[in-house]
């Protein structure tokens, strides 16, 4: 199939994104802005250079190829370092083809339908003796929708069980065309309160819980799952309204997914501040007693992906 779509990673032999060994594959774009995103390379729907400053060893041949000037060389606590200027780089790679460090490297590349399944199919027997298949995730797929339903279509036709995590921030008729070819939808809800879903993601989550409600009643399979961070939306009454809301539409299945404190680093990639660095990825204990909570709602819980 011709249909291309734009991906910035393939993770293969996932455990976490739907059941058995799965390929999942990572989508560009995304309508949100999350405060606490851990792939912020995943928000635009460009091709971008990621930038990692503790690998460069100051050789400036990126400096020396780069045809609009968007690498100059700098000083950083006292280490010589290239300094990418996001604002004027086009992407065009002639950087990375010359760092040998490793320093620099490309979020996002086109690629076809049939290319993408011909490398997934590669995995099928992994996906017979586990029960797994394939995740479709991002950024946001429903961003991509010809790309994302033309590959899980694929998928489908060759009996691959197919996931697809989504924010539900996405107009009605793209998420129910993709139900047709989507297994298992894991559906992702930050908080119940507008405001505070706005405040933190930039969008209002009316279209989301709308959307939710929706494909509950379409028969799909749902697991929501809600990523907790510290101090803004996993407190305990926060999830328990969460989970009573969940279980009143009839989802049996919550992942409840701890802070991932690592993800901070991820921003400096793209020349990016990250504002969360003082928040700590939540105790097993602590995580344990949410998901009791969840349990009171007669919810069926996972914790972590």
């Amino acid at each position: 199939m011709s249909v291309q779509g734009m991906i910035f990673d393939i993770d293969r032999f996932a455990v976490h994104d739907g059941p058995g060994i799965r390929t999942t594959v990572f989508l560009k774009g995304c309508p949100l802005r999350c405060l606490w995103c851990h792939s912020p390379e995943s928000q635009s729907n460009h091709p971008e250079i990621l930038y990692q400053e503790e690998r460069c060893t100051a050789c400036w041949l990126c400096i020396e190829v780069c045809p609009e000037d968007a690498l100059t060389a700098g000083e950083r606590q006292g280490k010589a370092v290239a300094i990418l200027d996001h604002a004027y780089c086009t992407a065009c790679s002639r950087c990375i083809d010359v760092c040998y460090s490793k320093a620099l490297r490309l979020a996002g590349s086109s690629i076809t339908v049939g290319e993408l399944m011909e490398d997934v199919c590669k995995d099928i027997p992994f996906f017979q003796s586990s029960g797994g298949g394939v995740t479709l995730t991002g950024g946001e797929p429903l961003m991509q929708p010809e790309f994302s339903y033309n590959f899980l279509l694929a998928c489908t036709l060759h009996n691959i069980h197919t996931a697809l995590e989504t924010t539900g921030f996405a107009r009605w008729e793209l998420l129910t065309r993709l139900s047709s070819v989507t297994n298992l939808f894991l559906y992702d809800v930050k908080f119940i309160d507008s405001d505070c879903h706005k405040r933190y993601t930039g969008v209002s989550n009316d279209l989301i819980l709308k959307n939710l409600m929706s494909l509950t009643k379409l028969n799909c399979e749902i697991q929501v799952r809600v990523p907790c961070i510290p101090g803004i939306n996993d407190g305990e009454d926060q999830i328990r309204s969460l989970a009573k809301y969940v279980g009143r539409m009839g989802i049996k299945s919550i992942a409840l997914l701890p802070y991932n404190a690592a993800a901070g680093a991820k921003y400096r990639w793209i020349g990016c501040q990250y504002t969360l660095t003082d928040r700590e990825t939540q105790t097993q204990e602590y995580m344990n007693s949410l998901a009791d909570i969840c349990r009171e709602e007669k919810l069926q819980v996972q914790i972590g992906g």
